[in-house]
């Protein structure tokens, strides 16, 4: 079904594009001709509401539609945070742009930026044609907050990264995307639901950028695999507080308004919503690091998959004092590293996905 809009929703909306453009201008940012920064809907979903309170009614198709103002709320919300996730990616990536370690690097991270554009463009509309006045006004805050002034609504995108850090960040954190993305498509919001299939399909390269990155440092073999470690140990841990709490009322709110999915074939509790979906990610995590360590040395440190209570920020182990092996990353470690990335061949050439013996890794 086509998305249809209102020619006032239609000039609002162009209002935004035109502020999305000077955003643009203000962080020199190119978008890569390659990617049509433009709406896409897949062609159908199931008509009627998979889960929760309404399942077995028809999917609303438009905010008049929902039943409580309170779901609605909730709705808006969920939208605008998924907007400024995929908003404050893009100014996380611009700082590291210039300092790709191979032209390849760079046109991949270009590519992936106008993606995550792209997706914020995707909630941005959502949010003007759909949601009124309000709609509208989140969708300019979504383009003058800055991750850079350390202003993104989730904690995970104002981590300053270096190029390590965004492969680690693109395989585990565009993971974490691919979970929840995949639980929102079963929305009873229409709209927001006939948005996904196109972005996950984005999503899946960004997987490969990360999944081959991590690959061509341990090919390389040139950063030290226990100093690879506290990089990783810092990108799961936030990773798994990106999930949310073990025990949740509001993902049991939101599963019984029909808003979020519940990840696998159904769930039996949906305050525990968040330990499920976790639980998966944890276990393609784990193969995942099994598959990276196959390269490499047999007789040397191999990496391992972050313990889930480490570094916590929520739920039930969050600020608790840590007493396993797993460290942060130091500033010894950040200048280390900084020399490491100086030296030719720190990472393996990613051109050739045969040098690495890579399958189809991905979404």
């Amino acid at each position: 079904m086509r998305e249809l809009a209102t020619g006032a929703q239609r000039g609002a909306f162009d209002e935004w594009v035109d502020m999305m453009r000077e955003w643009h201008r203000e962080l020199d940012v190119i978008p890569d001709p390659a990617v049509t920064l433009t709406t896409k809907f897949a062609d159908s979903v199931p008509d009627e509401i998979g889960f929760g309170r309404y399942a077995g009614h028809r999917r609303w198709e438009r905010v008049a539609d929902i039943p409580a103002p309170a779901i609605k709320d909730e709705l808006l919300r969920l939208i605008v945070w998924q907007g400024d996730s995929e908003v404050r990616a893009v100014e996380q990536a611009r700082a590291l742009l210039d300092s790709a370690p191979t032209d390849h690097d760079r046109d991949r991270l270009a590519r992936h930026m106008t993606e995550e554009t792209r997706h914020g463009w995707q909630m941005a509309y959502l949010l003007v044609t759909h949601f009124g006045d309000e709609g509208r006004a989140a969708a300019r805050e979504l383009l003058e907050r800055r991750a850079t002034r350390g202003e993104a609504l989730l904690e995970m995108f104002n981590v300053r990264l270096n190029w390590v850090d965004v492969f680690s960040w693109h395989n585990w954190g565009d993971r974490v995307g691919k979970y929840q993305l995949t639980m929102f498509a079963g929305c009873a919001f229409a709209p927001f639901a006939r948005s996904i299939a196109p972005m996950l399909k984005e999503e899946g390269f960004h997987l490969v950028i990360g999944y081959q990155g991590m690959q061509r440092i341990c090919a390389a073999n040139r950063v030290p695999v226990e100093l690879h470690q506290r990089y990783i140990n810092r990108m799961l841990a936030i990773c798994y507080d990106a999930f949310g709490s073990e025990v949740s009322k509001r993902a049991q709110k939101i599963h019984d308004w029909g808003l979020k999915a519940p990840w696998g074939d159904g769930i039996d509790n949906p305050s525990h919503a968040n330990e499920q979906v976790r639980a998966a990610f944890i276990d393609e995590a784990r193969k995942l690091l099994g598959l990276l360590n196959r390269l490499l040395p047999e007789d040397g440190p191999h990496l391992y998959l972050t313990d889930p209570r480490f570094n916590r920020h929520n739920g039930p182990y969050a600020g608790q004092r840590w007493h396993g092996p797993e460290q942060l990353p130091t500033a010894e470690d950040e200048a280390a590293l900084l020399e490491i990335c100086k030296q030719a061949g720190w990472i393996a050439p990613g051109e050739k996905r045969s040098q690495l013996g890579e399958n189809r890794e991905g979404a």
